[in-house]
């Protein structure tokens, strides 16, 4: 029998990057689709986006049954699709986000912060499935962890969501700071898929997270002259209060535990160093 070895994350790297190849696909011809409505693209550019996203899939089947190639090109597929779509809607300029929205409306703001975040996962999946990609982490402390990442990430997408609908990101414009809000929900997804394995990145990668949502929400909405949460409800609504809450309260308890795992990880690293070797066996006499 040959020995598995388990891999970095809870699920194996194969499934994360089919999921995560799958629906970065479908918001990407979404996205797409959009584009073409408002003329941002013309129809040749079109017919070749759907050709790649035929090949993005077939790529991904590749990767799912272990050929190499196919994991080399979903990754490289969905660093390309990432850089498109950060340089085409996140940038100021006649396809930026702000005027994306006003034609196309509000959900294309929600997937283009979602696409770049899919684009974000299938690269570091691909990137774990090359070496490993049907190994797991068979430990299951850590799935509490990982969930609320997931329901983190999308609160931080939708709440980024309603700060384009109000152009309001404090200091920053609505491009900027919808690149970040995607950048954020990112590293707080992949922290939440490494805590497993790699604890100490994992935990450094949420708290890093956590710590930009917490101060973005005090920063927009608690000091003095930010848009207060009753503004916020006056102008959008009452569940985008709500979505802006629980992702900072969702930030402040995942901030917290990370913390605690981290110093727990760092003080037993310090006492395996510090204890005694060992002693060695004395060899057998004749």
């Amino acid at each position: 029998m040959v020995h598995r070895r388990g891999g970095p994350f809870l699920i194996p790297a194969r499934t994360l990057l089919a999921a995560s190849g799958l629906i970065a696909v479908g918001l990407g011809v979404f996205t797409l689709l959009h584009e073409r409505h408002t003329g941002q693209v013309d129809a040749v550019y079109m017919i070749i986006g759907l050709i790649v996203g035929v090949i993005w899939l077939a790529c991904l089947v590749l990767a799912y049954r272990g050929f190499r190639i196919g994991i080399f090109g979903a990754a490289a597929l969905g660093f390309i699709d990432f850089g498109v779509t950060a340089t085409s809607h996140f940038e100021i300029g006649p396809a930026s986000l702000g005027s994306f929205v006003k034609s196309e409306g509000l959900p294309v703001a929600t997937v283009a912060m979602g696409l770049l975040c899919a684009c974000v996962l299938t690269v570091v999946a691909a990137a774990a499935a090359w070496g490993n990609a049907r190994g797991r982490d068979r430990r299951l402390g850590t799935l509490p962890l990982l969930l609320v990442a997931v329901a983190g990430a999308i609160l931080v997408i939708l709440s980024a969501t309603d700060g384009v609908h109000r152009d309001s990101f404090g200091s920053a414009n609505t491009e900027d700071g919808a690149f970040a809000a995607a950048v954020t929900a990112s590293l707080w997804l992949l922290g939440g898929l490494w805590i497993t394995r790699a604890r100490r990145v994992g935990a450094l990668l949420i708290m890093l997270a956590t710590f930009i949502v917490w101060y973005s929400f005090v920063t927009l909405h608690l000091v003095k002259g930010a848009t207060s949460l009753s503004q916020v409800a006056a102008t959008s609504g009452v569940i985008w209060v709500v979505f802006s809450a629980s992702a900072a309260i969702l930030a402040g308890a995942s901030f917290l535990v990370a913390l605690a795992l981290l110093a727990a990880a760092v003080v037993r690293r310090r006492r395996a160093k510090s204890a005694p070797p060992a002693p060695a066996a004395r060899p057998a006499r004749g």
